[in-house]
């Protein structure tokens, strides 16, 4: 009986872990934009989002970004018309250290800039406590930048 209860016991926890854990394959169902530590997949969600903002229009976008373990940290990204709200989501991220499991910060601008490689893409003006910073929200490659047949 005993081994029956643990053997049940060990069982939801796999099942427990396994809802918890946020993957790719996950991340693609959400529509989110991947950042693969370096190939960029969905971009042009992201795209659509850029666009939203030059139009003044409120927007939402989820970054998904994942080290070469695998571990997720997720962005999710906001804009009121006017200016830009950030939530960093570490939490699934099984190697994030003493980081807070989540950050939130206010941005006033979404900076693009364009080098020989890639194009990066800044939030600047941003504000979490006392301090006010920029952040590097996505580089992407500038090949990719056109390629967005991405599959996994």
């Amino acid at each position: 009986m005993k081994k029956c209860i643990v053997v049940v016991l060990i069982l939801v926890g796999t099942c427990l872990l396994a809802a918890c854990s946020y993957d790719s394959e996950k991340a693609m169902e959400n529509g989110d934009v991947i950042n693969m530590n370096g190939p960029v997949y969905n971009f042009e969600r992201f795209e659509q989002f850029l666009g939203s903002v030059h139009a003044e229009d409120s927007a939402a976008v989820q970054i998904s970004n994942f080290t070469l373990e695998g571990n997720p940290t997720l962005y999710k990204l906001t804009f009121d018309g006017t200016g830009f709200d950030l939530e960093i989501d570490s939490s699934k991220n099984k190697k994030r250290g003493d980081t807070p499991a989540k950050v939130k910060m206010s941005c006033t601008e979404l900076v693009t800039e364009e080098g020989q490689q890639l194009f990066t893409y800044t939030l600047e003006g941003c504000e979490q406590g006392d301090s006010s910073d920029t952040f590097n929200l996505l580089n992407v490659f500038k090949e990719e930048e056109h390629d967005h047949d991405h599959g996994f």
